[in-house]
């Protein structure tokens, strides 16, 4: 899970890197009182997380007596660990380049709007390998009667 500004917002993310699947979800604030919830909202007990060196990430190990492993890559010394290639931010911070890329191309984004451009991006991502109009008319059949 990885803390990353986007534009004059704030934004909380994570991606499992065996499939792609991922979460963008706009915060108030980057303090450990608004992340940790949302860690145990999106994220798996059992996971493994890795993140940056952000403060509020520094008690993930003990959020819920213990569900989570946490490692740690500082990016002021290494961005990926010397000793462990699996540690590292690489894949989520693609994903948030992915995104912000995505935003400028709309030459601007609306402030009340910023949260549905996020679940955009997220199902974007999620059926990026089939047809997007049959998949939106499948979960328009699949949840709705007509």
């Amino acid at each position: 899970m990885l803390i990353s500004r986007q534009l004059d917002y704030l934004g909380t993310s994570g991606i499992e890197r065996d499939t792609g699947k991922c979460f963008l979800v706009e915060v108030p604030d980057r303090s450990a009182a608004t992340l940790e919830p949302l860690i145990q909202r999106y994220i798996l007990p059992g996971t493994r997380i890795i993140s940056d060196g952000w403060a509020a990430y520094s008690n993930i190990e003990q959020i819920g007596n213990g569900i989570y492993m946490h490692d740690v890559i500082i990016h002021q010394q290494n961005f990926i660990d010397p000793y462990d290639s699996e540690i590292h931010t690489e894949a989520v911070e693609n994903m948030w380049m992915r995104a912000k890329r995505k935003l400028r191309r709309q030459f601007g984004t609306s402030r009340e709007l910023f949260p549905s451009y996020l679940h955009e991006f997220v199902f974007r991502n999620k059926f990026k390998d089939q047809d997007m109009f049959i998949t939106i008319l499948k979960i328009l059949s699949e949840n709705y009667r007509f």
